[in-house]
């Protein structure tokens, strides 16, 4: 979190451009750039998005019949 700081404070009160301060601390110019613009801040994290499960009710449903049906006919 302080690291974010630093590079807000050489940013917008120092005035310094984003790759001086990414060759300065050593860091990614990617990083220094979403610092800079606020978007992101190292203690919030994004939720996160993941696709629907394939493994529906009526999937479930299915597998079961068709091991009902197995287990019958063995």
């Amino acid at each position: 979190m302080d690291q974010y700081q630093d590079i807000r404070h050489m940013y917008l009160v120092e005035g310094m451009s984003q790759r001086t301060i990414a060759k300065q601390l050593g860091i990614s110019r990617n990083t220094v750039r979403r610092y800079c613009k606020g978007e992101q801040v190292p203690w919030e994290r994004k939720p996160v998005k993941r696709a629907p499960s394939v493994i529906t009710p009526e999937v479930i449903d299915f597998i079961k019949s068709c091991l009902q049906e197995h287990s019958c006919n063995v």
